[in-house]
């Protein structure tokens, strides 16, 4: 294999919830924003809506007043050293290992901000709002796998999302689902199977 892309969120960083925390301070039902953010997600995640313009539209359907930045101010991430650390074994083997994640301007800004500096972990980072694709748009896999120069064949995507995981191997790159009890260790050993 020559390249790995790695997702962001629940799979080497982890605590990135903020629906929860956004629908408290609200005071609104956690389902009706849920589902109106799943109605929305995907042009959050591919920068044809900027927060802010989510923030008006939940001002409008709620009848809420939205101060500050509830996505900036409810996302509190940890850090899954070791998801980096496979990382930066795999890059020591001669691998390519980006990022390929679906985010939007705050979350980006903020994790690139943190001082340990997860993403110094890798070669290349592919925001979807930055690059204008979002999963599972197999556009997202195609830009990525052509901007670096590698095949669907010679590409493996790590992703928390089954969704993700199937949209990729239907253009023939090999996929894990991160998610589940020994999850890194069943990881380690696909990549070894490779």
């Amino acid at each position: 294999m020559k390249l790995f892309i790695f997702d962001m969120g629940n799979v080497f960083l982890t605590g990135i919830a903020v629906l929860k925390g956004m629908a408290g301070a609200f005071g609104i039902d956690e389902d009706q924003l849920r589902a109106d953010y799943s109605a929305n997600e995907h042009q959050l995640m591919d920068g044809s809506m900027m927060p802010d313009e989510y923030y008006r539209h939940l001002e409008s359907v709620f009848g809420i007043a939205v101060e500050g930045d509830p996505f900036l101010d409810f996302f509190h991430p940890t850090i899954d050293e070791h998801v980096l650390n496979l990382c930066d074994m795999l890059r020591e083997d001669g691998q390519r290992v980006v990022v390929g994640s679906n985010t939007f301007a705050p979350h980006w800004a903020y994790v690139k901000s943190m001082p340990s500096h997860p993403l110094s972990h890798f070669d290349a980072l592919y925001a979807s709002h930055i690059i204008h694709l979002a999963k599972p748009d197999t556009a997202f896999w195609k830009y990525i796998c052509d901007t670096e120069h590698c095949s669907a064949d010679e590409t493996v995507f790590i992703d928390d999302l089954e969704e993700n995981c199937q949209a990729a191997m239907s253009i023939g790159i090999r996929a894990f689902q991160y998610k589940g009890e020994n999850r890194l260790e069943r990881l380690c050993s696909f990549i070894g199977e490779l």
